[in-house]
């Protein structure tokens, strides 16, 4: 016969009656505690949600005037993400400070000849910004262009020929044709911080001059990356957060069925994302990508802790007919309180975890996070016990006649409505069948986990921002624009270092410089090479002799000491603080995401060290840019993410030995946990599908959220089994009773964050499904591992022991 829990009811209905799981004097006694009488009681409560209240009338305001504060800071730079201290931010930094060209806008457009008059037309439009005005400082440090660039080559004293030139610039700022040229803008720090304002004032000022229409005047560079991912970040927000409210209410009034529990929730969730991002402008950081996903985060997370409270106090209301409000809602808060604490203990540990990352927005990331958590919690429980009141007093009538017709019918009296009893009873037999083979679900799922397992090593993690943008987005576009029409567009930078008392001849460090860059120009996937090779002729050789070769050493002397010369005007060459004279040369790789920037980048070291090297007397090359700062970004991230999933895994482990007492029943009540994570992440590898600045978050929040589920069905579960019942019957009781919770939190909280899964932007989108995709797995591994593991064998290590009890057996 299947087991189910109508059987179970209809063998143990005394045994098993939600009253003696809610035995209010059994818990006071336990604490050696007196009962409040329930005026007294009743009294708390609403002194409780008087204090609540209060603190909503203080937040709200607080919430909404700071969180829109937070949004207008919405700066994302991945470059400055990483710590200050790490050497290659260091190296970032000081390249920085001491050459210009890191934050220059690229501007083309069909028609951008070299000879052309809208070249010079449309730089000259844009100079208005490189002035100040009385209401705003200047935005553009300066404008060029690749015509200016080849004139200045062209006039004396370089004189190069006009196709000399066009060889010497094409990749950079001339295209492959030798005529398609681009204007170039460079940003001040005012107007980085202003970037969206002067890129649509960029494009429109250029537009208008030129006659040109915007949207064929095209973009790249960090400014239109950076303006790009504020817009799409913000518009996440702005256009999804609000749906995703209203979704996740619907669905909690329609589990709850009740409009004043589900208000109470709502509204401490949505104070919550409020503070969440009003903490981000306390904490003085900027606004970015990453901490966009907060708002939806503490939404799920509040909704969870909501929802298991509120079905805790739906089962006390639901045992006796003729309960006194107050008194479910105490019996509520018993049960649930310490389950709750402790579900959402683990969800802080697991954001938390989130700090040992060294990349700034995600370690901010996971203190905020878990802060919020923190605080909504104990919002929740100010104000849940006096809704709890307020609504079974209107309600008490309701319940009684429904549980009465329950009684005459003998059907399931948890929970009174049908649809709700429908899906138990449909749920509980479905697992019932699982556990009558409770081995081959395990042996099951431990493949599936093994399996997944063996694509983690293969898991990757992209910080690129093109890729944050679908194929058909204006970024993407602009870029395609520039690499078919200029040449590559992600670029990387080579600074050769010459300390004082190394070639003290110019013209012999020159040389040096000019074999670097001339074997860049002819390594594979590099291009668009510049530095001061692009504005001097190739020196003599040093066994010449002639009189040709001393006026040509002559002149490029002169223009490596004069500092007004073209090549100092472009800054290719600094002093740095310790006197050592640098060399830039820049290079770039083209826009594939086939092509794996580690490899390349560490290819075109292995082959430029040893021509430094050769040189001998301590010169040295640094390499920096954007290619290394965004692999860094990556190797960190992957890395931190690892460690921080260890640190929460072992932290969590240990307190679920502590509540088990037992060390193997702790790891053994870890496996569901870890399903989830290991299941999604895992695959991702194989699938070769990179972690993104939405998803990487998700691996110890999955482990925090998972863990909730399992913390509210070990206790009942446990609480069924001090009665005597066997491990199978203590399963099947113990989902009953949670059941109705878990598929509702995974209704709220996977649903309502579904709603940015139509965000065009890719990190908001991926964290959606990532969200949905672990809940619904941890929901998976709650509803069937872990009942299947507690009727298995090993099952008696998370089975409590009591002096009068032999182990319970699985039959």
């Amino acid at each position: 016969m299947t087991l189910t829990w109508r059987s179970i009811t209809s063998r143990q209905r005394g045994l098993d009656s939600v009253g003696s799981a809610f035995n209010p004097s059994r818990t006071a006694r336990h604490y050696h505690m007196p009962l409040k009488s329930l005026a007294d009681q009743a009294t708390t409560y609403r002194v409780r949600f008087c204090i609540g209240l209060l603190a909503v009338c203080i937040l709200a305001p607080l919430a909404a005037r700071d969180s829109a504060r937070a949004l207008s800071t919405m700066y994302n730079a991945p470059a400055l993400w990483l710590p200050e201290d790490m050497p290659v931010r260091k190296q970032y930094d000081d390249f920085s400070e001491l050459f210009q060209g890191q934050d220059v806008l690229m501007i083309g457009w069909d028609g951008a000849k070299i000879g052309a008059e809208e070249v010079d037309q449309a730089a000259q439009a844009l100079l208005p910004l490189v002035q100040p005005t009385s209401d705003r400082p200047a935005y553009l440090e300066g404008v060029s262009s690749g015509q200016r660039v080849f004139d200045v080559l062209t006039s004396p004293p370089t004189s190069f020929s006009e196709r000399a030139t066009r060889a010497r610039l094409k990749g950079s700022l001339v295209g492959e044709d030798g005529e398609q040229t681009i204007v170039l803008a460079t940003f001040s720090e005012a107007g980085n911080l202003n970037r969206q304002e002067v890129l649509a004032q960029a494009r429109q000022l250029v537009s208008d001059r030129i006659g040109v229409p915007e949207d064929q005047i095209y973009t790249a560079g960090p400014p239109t990356d950076g303006a790009l991912v504020d817009a799409e970040a913000q518009g996440s927000i702005d256009r999804f957060t609000l749906p995703s409210v209203i979704v996740g209410a619907l669905i909690c009034v329609f589990c709850l069925r009740s409009i004043v529990l589900t208000a109470i929730i709502i509204i401490v969730a949505v104070i919550g994302q409020g503070m969440s991002l009003a903490m981000v402008l306390y904490s003085g950081i900027e606004m970015n990508a990453i901490l966009i996903v907060l708002p939806p985060l503490v939404f799920v997370l509040t909704a969870s802790a909501g929802i298991h409270l509120c079905n805790y106090y739906r089962d006390a209301m639901c045992s006796d007919p003729t309960i006194d409000p107050t008194a479910a809602t105490r019996q509520a808060m018993q049960a649930g309180i310490l389950p709750c604490w402790l579900a959402a203990t683990t969800t802080i540990i697991g954001l938390g975890s989130l700090g040992l990352v060294r990349l700034v927005p995600v370690s901010a990331f996971g203190f905020i996070a878990a802060g919020s958590v923190f605080g909504t919690l104990l919002l929740l429980l100010l104000l849940l016990p006096g809704a709890m009141q307020w609504h079974g007093k209107r309600h008490r009538i309701k319940h009684r006649a429904a549980l009465a017709k329950a009684n005459e019918e003998d059907i399931d009296p948890l929970p009174v409505e049908k649809w709700r009893s429908n899906i138990g009873h449909a749920w509980e037999a479905f697992a019932a069948r699982f556990m009558k083979y409770p081995i081959i679900v395990v042996a099951l799922f431990t493949v599936i986990t093994a399996v997944a397992a063996s694509g983690l090593p293969q898991l990757t993690t992209s910080v690129n921002i093109p890729r944050m943008f679908p194929e058909n987005s204006r970024i993407r576009t602009d870029y395609a624009w520039f690499e078919e029409h200029i040449g590559p567009t992600i670029n990387a930078e080579v600074v050769v270092q010459f300390p004082p008392d190394s070639m003290p001849d110019p013209i012999d460090r020159f040389r040096l410089v000019r074999d670097v860059d001339d074997h860049l120009r002819s390594t594979e996937l590099v291009g668009g090479v510049f530095s001061a090779r692009s504005f001097l002729p190739s020196p003599p050789s040093k066994k010449s002799r002639s009189i040709r070769s001393t006026v040509l050493e002559a002149n490029i002397r002169k223009q490596l000491e004069d500092p007004d010369s073209p090549l100092q005007d472009a800054g290719y060459i600094a002093i740095d603080k310790k006197g050592n004279q640098l060399w830039r040369i820049s290079f770039r790789f083209p826009f594939d995401e086939a092509i794996d920037y580690r490899t390349e980048f560490q290819r075109v070291q292995a082959e430029v060290i040893p021509i430094l090297e050769s040189a001998g007397e301590g010169i040295s090359p640094q390499f920096t840019g954007g290619v290394p700062m965004t692999t860094e970004s990556q190797d960190v991230l992957l890395q931190d993410l690892f460690r921080s999933f260890l640190a929460a895994f072992g932290i969590v482990a240990i307190i679920m030995m502590l509540l088990l007492r037992s060390f193997t029943g702790g790891l053994v009540a870890m496996f569901p946990n870890l399903f989830p994570t290991i299941t999604l992440f895992g695959t991702m590898g194989l699938l070769e599908t990179p972690l993104d600045i939405g998803s990487v978050m998700t691996a110890s929040v999955a482990l925090g959220i998972a863990v909730d589920g399992t913390i509210h069905f070990l206790t009942k579960f446990q609480s069924q089994s001090r009665k005597g019942k066997a491990r199978t019957e203590a399963s099947l009781a113990a989902l009953h009773k949670c059941g109705p919770a878990m598929w509702q939190t995974t209704a709220v909280c996977a649903i309502s964050p579904l709603v940015y899964g139509l965000s065009d932007f890719q990190p908001t989108q991926r964290f959606a499904f990532m969200m949905f995709g672990l809940l619904l797995a941890a929901l998976v591994g709650d509803v069937l591992l872990l009942p299947a593991l507690l009727a298995s064998p090993l099952g008696r290590f998370l089975t409590p022991k009591t002096p009068k009890q032999k182990p319970a057996t699985t039959r």
